[in-house]
């Protein structure tokens, strides 16, 4: 049985032992390298520098052995979940922004205990 690979240029199939069709190698753009600084793969590593952990007292050097201890102890690892935002606008009209302008080029001020009632800060 023959080894096949997938074309990116004409996302077909051709024999790795073959040589591919012309079309194909003609126009072949090779990939570029992920980073102009790093020209490597990225890579998910299990060793870190060393941290303290808050249940054991111990400086461990491994995610997965960290890990394990929190989750040992009853920790839950928190910090990578979606961020969702749950912040509520209190919108406006623009007839709404015209008449602050107006207000404030007629020389209104509010003072101090009208702002406080109102929840500006």
């Amino acid at each position: 049985m023959s080894r096949q690979r997938h074309c990116r240029v004409c996302r077909g199939w051709h024999d790795v032992d073959d040589a591919w069709p012309y079309e194909c190698r003609a126009h072949y753009k090779p990939r570029g390298a992920r980073s102009d600084t790093i020209p490597t793969p990225m890579l998910a590593l299990d060793s870190m520098d060393p941290l303290w952990h808050p249940s054991t007292g111990e400086y461990l050097d491994s995610k997965s052995e960290f890990r394990a201890v929190t989750k040992a102890h009853g920790g839950e690892e928190v910090g990578n979940e979606t961020q969702t935002d749950n912040r509520v606008y209190d919108h406006c009209s623009d007839k709404d922004v015209g008449e602050a302008i107006q207000m404030v080029n007629q020389g209104y001020k509010p003072n101090a205990s009208e702002t406080a009632s109102e929840g500006w800060t």
